[in-house]
């Protein structure tokens, strides 16, 4: 059995999101909630200054993130409809297939009815 390590605030904040294999643009957002409130506690601790320097990282890492999210929502969006196609081309493939063999019993039935009058006459 393998072990997945993800950042302890992962596991303590947000156990949706664990179960998720994909990150929704939504559970960014609860993210850095999570993640501010973390930050304003350490600034009550430590004092503003303590942070300044992360901030700005932190708020780029947030927006890539963002958009990372939005863009794999969309991607996944795009492969669901992809879907829906397929199966419904495979439905409508199987439909003619099904069309093919009964118009090919027609026609053998036919082609032995002609055969019959032939030869009674």
């Amino acid at each position: 059995m393998s072990v997945v390590c993800r950042p302890r605030f992962l596991r303590k904040t947000n156990r949706k999101m664990m179960s998720d294999s994909l990150m929704s643009v939504v559970d960014v957002y609860e993210l850095a909630t999570d993640m501010g409130k973390e930050i304003e506690r350490i600034m009550d601790v430590y004092g503003g200054e303590a942070v300044t320097n992360l901030m700005p990282k932190v708020i780029n890492s947030l927006e890539l993130l963002e958009l990372f999210a939005a863009r794999n929502e969309e991607e996944n969006s795009q492969m669901d409809d992809l879907r829906t196609r397929v199966c419904l081309l495979e439905t409508e493939k199987m439909g003619k297939a099904e069309d093919r063999v009964r118009y090919e019993k027609e026609l053998e039935q036919m082609e032995e009815n002609l055969r019959d009058r032939k030869s009674v006459v």
